[in-house]
Formats: structure tokens, C-alpha cells, sequence
């Protein structure tokens, strides 16, 4: 099928009907860009790429590029009480299957696998997020399973005290179809990096060189998530236009066009 390329006045259209409120005692829960998330009422409203595993694979870019050690089971255990718990670690998986019949993970994860070194990734430290990945979901972490194809018409950067559901049904050129959007809730990002930040730093899971402090780390994560996002983004949403949506605490919010991936 072929998918729906969202405008301008779709994207506010969608913005209106999907918008929810954080959940401030859930706000750090997590769930990927990806668009087929059923619209579920407890829907996390954090959308991140990879959602945990991809913040795994985050912090672990980061130090191989920035230049600062990571003890891979304490960074692992400071996310997971970050979260609230085991039960709240998430990942997802897809129902189609490669041609040798194994199932497909998440697609952000997918891509670093394929070429590690474009996230900044050594294979060493992808074979240790697998092993990591397997470990939370054997300790009671989340897994969920979407399906379908990929028929997202937009990638949708969040900020704000609201979030979005990522399918919608509304009439288009051809009739009335769904459509379905990626989405990156940056605002709810940008605070559970300065929160685990901070407990790593703590916890003494990363150790930092010369004068590097709290700050440069965030920073850093902060470069490297941008680097991810885009990564990922011109592998499975290549040429799709790209809108912001910024929501203020009345739930009312605008919409802006930031170009294609």
C-alpha cells in the first residue's frame, strides 16, 4: 500500500485529535519513533529511537566518541531505576520475518547492527547491548510487537507537556485512510538525559577525564542523540518532511515545517 505524505495542515489535523497529556509519575517510561504503536490509552508518551535499547546504545556512542569509561552493568542498572523497575525497561520487535524466517528487532537497532560504526558503535559494544537487551527481558522488561508495514508520512518532533498517538484515520487525496507519523517527544528526552546523567555520575558508571563535568556529558549524549535520530531517519524515512509541534500547558500548540529528512 502506498503511504500518505503528511502536510502541513495534516500534521495539525492529526496534532488536534492525538494529543495526550504527560503522565508526569510515567513521564520516563519509553517507546520508540516507530509509527505502528497501537493508540493505546497507556501509550508511553516519551518516543525516543530504540527507546531503552537505543539509550543503551546511546551512552555507549558517546563515551567510545567523547572520550570517557563506562561500567556497561552499572550504566544498565542506573537506566533501569531511572524507569521505575525491570517492568518498566522497553524494547520492541516486528511480526515480519527475514528471509531465513528469524524475527526482525526494532528498526533503529537493526540499522546500528548493519553499520556500527556510522552511531560511532563498536561491534564489541553491539554484541554487549544483545546480550544486555536479552538479560532485561529475561528480568521481566517489556517487549512489544509491532506490525504491519512502515506507512509513516512524516517525522514529528514533541515538545511540551502533551504528547501524540501516532494513528490517525482522515480523509486524504484517495479517500479516507490511516496514516501514521514517527515521533520524537524531545522535551521528555532531554529531561531523562539530565536525570540519568546525573545518577550515573553518582552511581560512578562513567568516569570522567581532566575536567569534564555533568554538563559535557549531557551535552555530549545530546550530539550523539541527534546523530542517531538522523542516522536512522535517512535509513527508514529518507525524503519524508519533517514537522515540529510544540505544545504549551493548555494543550494548545503550533505547528512548524523544519524541512525534509
Amino acid at each position: 500500500m502506498k503511504k500518505t505524505i503528511l502536510n502541513k495542515q495534516q500534521i495539525i489535523d492529526l496534532a488536534r485529535e492525538n494529543r495526550y497529556k504527560v503522565n508526569t509519575s510515567t513521564r520516563f517510561i519509553s517507546r520508540c519513533i516507530d509509527g505502528r504503536y497501537v493508540n493505546d490509552d497507556e501509550l508511553p508518551a516519551l518516543a525516543f529511537p530504540g527507546a531503552d535499547a537505543g539509550d543503551l546504545a546511546l551512552l555507549y556512542a558517546t563515551a567510545a566518541n567523547y572520550g570517557f569509561e563506562v561500567d556497561y552493568e552499572k550504566a544498565l542498572t542506573t537506566l533501569i531505576e531511572i524507569v521505575g523497575g525491570e517492568k518498566n525497561m522497553r524494547m520492541h520487535t516486528d511480526t515480519h520475518r527475514e528471509g531465513n524466517g528469524a524475527a526482525l528487532g526494532c528498526g533503529h537497532i537493526k540499522q546500528m547492527r548493519l553499520d556500527p560504526e556510522a552511531y560511532h558503535l563498536t561491534s564489541d559494544q553491539i554484541r554487549l547491548l544483545d546480550t544486555q537487551l536479552e538479560k532485561v527481558k529475561k528480568d521481566g522488561g517489556v517487549e512489544v510487537v509491532l506490525e504491519g508495514e512502515h506507512m509513516e508520512g512524516a517525522v514529528v518532533i514533541v515538545k511540551g507537556p502533551y504528547s501524540l498517538k501516532t494513528r490517525l484515520y482522515m480523509e486524504t487525496p484517495t479517500g479516507k485512510r490511516e496514516v501514521e507519523i514517527f515521533v520524537l517527544h524531545q522535551t521528555l528526552a532531554d529531561e531523562r538525559h539530565r536525570a540519568w546523567v546525573t545518577k550515573l555520575i553518582e552511581k560512578k558508571a562513567i568516569e570522567l577525564y581532566a575536567d569534564l563535568d555533568e554538563e559535557y556529558v549531557y551535552q555530549a549524549l545530546s550530539d550523539i542523540a541527534e546523530n542517531h535520530l538522523m542516522e536512522t531517519a535517512k535509513r527508514i524515512a529518507g525524503g519524508l518532511p519533517m514537522y515540529s509541534v510544540t505544545f504549551k500547558n493548555d494543550g494548545m500548540f503550533e505547528v512548524e515545517s523544519i524541512g525534509n529528512v
